[in-house]
């Protein structure tokens, strides 16, 4: 009779996780069929999604939210296939995405129990999903002794699952300690986080001038990208000037924060769009004077990251402060700019084709100063066309005739920049 696990099945079609998933997946794919396949990414998905609700401080200086994804989706696999057994009896729970991220975890220098915390949050969505649908699918006169191998065996594998997780980061935070990159990580939070330092010793552990004008970058990338992040820093650095000084420091394995010394009156002049780096996303402070424009020139790049990341299927970007200072402020709390924005649109928000042309007529007609021949060259349509699709828009959301249209907006702002409009600059 086969195993219950033959009749796992997910709820959402097959996306591109097929692309990183370990060779776990081939083996329950070939043995269970594709259906666990998919309810094992979808509880991985799950635990992901848990993990970063209950520990906030794993939302900010924590793994790359994919890389997580990754290894949570790893553990669902190898523990669908001890429960299935379909592996040896000795089969370790803990897969190389997990020691990757509890690797991560030690760089960025976050405490072992911020890590046992997350591996406790996760393991309980793991282990409700999987007896949750054991009792779905067995038979009640067979269920109760299965559901108690189960649960033993999930309480056997947890203790090597954290001792190999626990190990790794230990291992990892001993060597990073050590290190030049660590030191200057120290020192830079400690400036981040408004703490006084020695200005004299910047040179000596950072090899770079606190007393000067400063631009933060903060740059990251995928697994599997294709460029040195460090590569990057310069290219940005030199649309605002020629850089007397550069400071990189590796945040986690996938993460740079930098900054450059650039003379202030290069700071001002008219730029070009910045390049895109491929599969690199980079975004940028404003420049800043001193110690204080070296910790605020870093924040605003934070600023800008958070809200990027924000965004849904986001694909690589290159932006800067400068350009989204609004969007910073009007995303500050996300949930409640989306409310915001929600209730400004009503039917406008709609994510069809055709309200999607008339957010963006009405969105051009609203920043060029309600010009309908300048949205008509713009859009190339005709003045008739612009007229409709405005007056359409206004009526959609029940705009009423002749007033402000400050929060309007706004809402279109926070709308388009959640549903992942683009990021190139505003007035661009």
């Amino acid at each position: 009779m086969p195993h219950w696990t033959h009749e796992l099945a997910g709820t959402r079609a097959r996306q591109s996780e097929r692309e990183w998933l370990s060779p776990d997946a081939d083996r329950i794919r070939s043995t269970l069929g594709d259906g666990a396949v998919t309810w094992a990414v979808e509880v991985g998905e799950d635990i992901a999604t848990r993990i970063s609700r209950e520990m906030p401080i794993l939302r900010e200086g924590a793994s790359q939210p994919s890389a997580v994804r990754r290894a949570t989706t790893s553990t669902a696999l190898r523990a669908l296939t001890l429960v299935a057994g379909l592996g040896e009896p000795d089969t370790s729970l803990a897969s190389a995405e997990v020691e990757e991220v509890a690797v991560d975890f030690a760089r960025r220098g976050l405490e072992l129990n911020d890590l046992l915390g997350s591996i406790r949050v996760g393991y309980a969505v793991l282990a409700a999903a999987i007896l949750d649908a054991a009792l779905r699918l067995i038979p009640p006169a067979e269920s109760s002794a299965e559901l108690r191998r189960v649960s033993v065996l999930l309480f056997e594998v947890l203790d090597q699952f954290t001792g190999v997780a626990a190990t790794t980061f230990l291992e990892e935070r001993s060597a990073w300690a050590a290190g030049v990159s660590a030191a200057r990580l120290d020192f830079v939070k400690k400036i981040v986080e408004a703490e006084p330092v020695d200005p004299s010793r910047a040179d000596e552990v950072l090899g770079y001038p606190l007393g000067g004008h400063h631009l933060a970058i903060i740059a990251w990338s995928g697994p599997h990208a294709g460029h040195d992040l460090r590569s990057i820093v310069d290219p940005v650095l030199r649309h605002w000037g020629i850089p007397t000084a550069t400071l990189v420091i590796p945040v986690g394995l996938q993460t740079i924060w930098a900054w450059g010394a650039v003379s202030p009156d290069q700071g001002h002049v008219l730029r070009e769009p910045l390049p895109e780096f491929g599969d690199i996303s980079v975004v940028v402070g404003q420049l800043g004077s001193g110690v204080d424009g070296f910790r605020r020139s870093h924040m605003e790049a934070r600023a800008v990251e958070r809200i990027v990341r924000l965004r849904a299927d986001q694909p690589r970007t290159t932006c800067t402060h400068e350009d989204f200072a609004l969007e910073v402020l009007l995303l500050a709390e996300p949930d409640a700019a989306a409310g915001f924005a929600s209730r400004l649109l009503g039917p406008l928000a709609d994510d069809d084709a055709r309200t999607a042309d008339l957010r963006s007529t009405l969105i051009r007609y609203l920043d060029m100063d309600h010009s309908l021949a300048k949205v008509a060259a713009a859009e190339h349509i005709s003045k008739n066309t612009v007229t409709y699709r405005v007056h359409k828009a206004l009526s959609l959301c029940e705009h009423p005739p002749g007033a402000s249209t400050t929060n309007l907006r706004a809402a279109l702002r926070v709308h388009e920049w959640l549903r992942g409009g683009t990021t190139s600059r505003p007035d661009a």
